[in-house]
């Protein structure tokens, strides 16, 4: 009989299901107390240790820190571990063979009560009835073996990204009895695994990618990119292809970063905007000049609204080159760019060049000069997000920079959502972006790309966030699920849906506020056209970037979409990321791929 994917993913459900039955539970939970798991806060001080000798348990502790800070201990490690373990609020241990080293579990032991314990055995715990120190854990985990899979799902237990039902086929002499075991369900965050885990098929996803990348590459769309897809809540693919540049040496991995350029005006200031809607402290149909004085008296811009602002529909110009005011000839104007930092000229835009500190008010001026149309149509801009994040420290007190991690990026888990990221991210793994032979006259890593943000010390609304895929995703798939993620409400559901819903289909104008949006016949289009893939629901959101970034959400059909690429490596003329429709393409690939 030959084996269809259909038939196949049948009998791999039949066979786990007997599996099941013979009494293999792949998860038991048998404590929960304080109901510690899932972890909701993610700044309680985290630490894992491995308490036995030759085992691997690397793709658990690889896990557990894809959703937060981790300290990983191994008993390599120095004899004042115990020490190091009282610095945490939560301790994970972690058996996988009889190998136990007993003495240090009994002093994991001691810290309790001040220190949460989880236990998870990937071999059965009934081969240590004699032994309390285990069974004393207030939350303790039993997987039915120690392999791969169960190492990853005991990691996305622990945070909510896998439920657990399993039950006890027989007792544990002195501690649990038959049937014993609580059921989780409630899946708060994403979970890390395979296509054919939410009914896809695998073999002819990495067949269709893996042929688009390599065609991309080839033309030189793009020297190398990453791309991470979840359905439903889990990350079924996640890949990365090519080299930081073009010279082959420095492959790209899951962990660099990338300059997202404008993908930064959803992930950075739009979050706080709709906070603030939520707040009372901004209406989107009130005028922006109630908000940002200094419009109030320009007669131009008086009267626009924060709607039409944000849906790109009200007549302000695309962008300004702000760097034609600090350079001529191709040299630095004095009174604008020294080599030394001073309380004059603070502002860092590079390496060893410091801008004048009444620089940003004079880019304030020009926007307020700046022309606006007449007629009220679509002209994407922005102008507007250069001021967002000073409105954003007028109406909170707070910096922006500091509001947005504090209040987004930390409590999602997202700590690789970063600006200005040299010296703060291993250089190695931050992806060059262009050679700028304008003024930096270097190839730019590390330092935002846009030069208008640049100039505002890299932290703008505009463009300046770096990130990787990873933590990207627990972003953009909070604003999925409707603002909700990780036990966590962020935004109002009614606020992010009118904030992702097409605000002027009259005029011929796609955008949400802030957010693109398919284009308004997409369904009817052919990839070569659409914009994103014509599969994506008419409910669907995300945006771009010039760096060759692209996210987008579609809450109907539960599927996620980040791309990250330098296409502009070495030279923002390489086109072939959109003459080879590269990003809808890929993107169609996982509309196709249903079993």
């Amino acid at each position: 009989m030959k084996f269809t994917p259909k038939l196949l993913l049948l009998f791999l459900l039949f066979t786990s299901s007997i599996y099941a039955q013979n009494g293999a539970e792949p998860c038991i939970l048998l404590k929960n107390d304080a109901n510690v798991i899932p972890i909701i806060n993610l700044g309680n001080k985290i630490a894992s240790v491995n308490l036995c000798r030759n085992a691997d348990v690397r793709e658990f502790n690889s896990t557990l820190k894809k959703y937060a800070k981790i300290d990983v201990f191994n008993l390599t490690d120095s004899e004042d571990i115990l020490q190091q373990l009282g610095r945490h609020d939560i301790v994970i241990f972690s058996i996988a063979n009889k190998e136990v080293n007993w003495e240090l579990l009994y002093k994991i032991n001691s810290l309790l009560p001040q220190a949460k314990i989880i236990g998870v055995s990937f071999i059965k715990l009934d081969n240590f009835i004699y032994n309390n120190y285990i069974f004393n854990a207030d939350t303790l985990i039993e997987y039915a073996d120690g392999e791969k899979e169960s190492l990853n799902n005991a990691a996305s237990l622990i945070f909510g990204g896998v439920g657990c039902s399993g039950k006890l086929n027989a007792d544990i002499k002195g501690h649990f009895k038959k049937g014993a075991g609580i059921s989780i369900k409630n899946l708060i965050r994403l979970n890390y695994g395979k296509p054919e885990d939410e009914g896809l098929d695998a073999s002819y996803i990495h067949k269709k990618v893996d042929s688009i990348m390599d065609t991309a590459i080839r033309e030189q769309a793009f020297p190398g990119a990453q791309l991470l897809v979840a359905k439903n809540n889990t990350v079924i693919y996640h890949k990365s292809f090519g080299y930081h540049t073009f010279d082959n040496l420095q492959p790209v991995s899951n962990d660099d970063l990338y300059d997202l350029a404008s993908v930064t005006k959803i992930t950075g200031p739009l979050p706080v905007l709709m906070q603030l809607v939520d707040k009372g402290k901004i209406d989107v149909d009130e005028k922006f000049s109630t908000y940002w004085k200094p419009w109030s008296h320009i007669k131009d811009k008086k009267d626009l609204t924060v709607r039409e602002i944000l849906a790109h529909q009200a007549g302000l110009e695309p962008y300004y080159i702000f760097l034609n005011e600090i350079l001529k000839k191709g040299h630095f104007k004095r009174r604008y760019v020294r080599t030394e930092y001073s309380k004059r000229f603070p502002v860092k835009i590079y390496k060893d060049l410091y801008l004048n500190r009444n620089f940003r008010k004079k880019m304030y001026r020009i926007i307020g000069k700046s022309k606006v149309s007449d007629v009220k149509k679509y002209k994407y801009s922005g102008m507007s997000f250069l001021i967002y994040p000073e409105l954003i420290e007028e109406l909170t007190g707070v910096p922006y920079e500091n509001y947005v991690i504090d209040s987004i990026y930390k409590p999602l888990g997202a700590y690789n959502l970063i600006f200005n990221p040299s010296g703060k991210y291993p250089e190695k793994l931050i992806v060059p972006t262009e050679l700028d032979t304008i003024y930096r006259k270097a190839y730019v890593k590390g330092w935002v790309h846009d030069e208008n943000a640049s100039l505002l010390g890299g932290v703008s609304g505009n463009a300046g966030l770096f990130a990787t895929a990873n933590d990207l995703a627990k972003l953009i798939y909070m604003y999925q699920s409707m603002g909700a993620y990780g036990g966590k409400r962020y935004i109002s559901e009614k606020t992010l849906k009118e904030f992702t819903k097409v605000q002027y289909p009259e005029n011929g104008n796609k955008r949400g506020l802030g957010f693109d949006k398919p284009l308004l016949n997409n369904s009817e289009l052919d990839i070569a056209h659409a914009s994103p893939a014509p599969e994506v629901s008419p409910e669907s959101f995300g945006h771009g970037g010039f760096t060759g970034t692209y996210v987008w959400a579609d809450p109907v059909n539960k599927l996620l979409f980040i791309f990250l690429s330098n296409r502009v490596y070495p030279t923002r003329t390489h086109r072939n990321l959109y003459n080879l429709n590269v990003r809808p393409s890929l993107q169609q690939v996982f509309y196709k791929a249903s079993l």
